[in-house]
């Protein structure tokens, strides 16, 4: 699994990402809507208590896609 963090404007309806994706026309995605830097934080601890034991830890890879 690759995660990329971007930040979005919501307009009218729509999200809008501020950055490039990378991803495939047509290409399903999941997407999780944080707001603010405090609840990106909070996020990320509960991700990664979620997720303690598998392979991949998701707090890891979302720091890792904003260096």
């Amino acid at each position: 699994m690759t995660s990329i963090l971007v930040e979005a404007v919501y307009e009218k309806g729509v999200l809008k990402p501020l950055g490039r994706l990378g991803l495939r026309e047509g290409e399903r995605v999941k997407i999780l809507v944080v707001r603010g830097s405090r609840g990106l934080s909070e996020t990320l601890r509960r991700l990664s208590r979620e997720y303690e034991g598998v392979g991949e830890d998701p707090l890891e890879t979302l720091l890792g896609a904003r260096r």
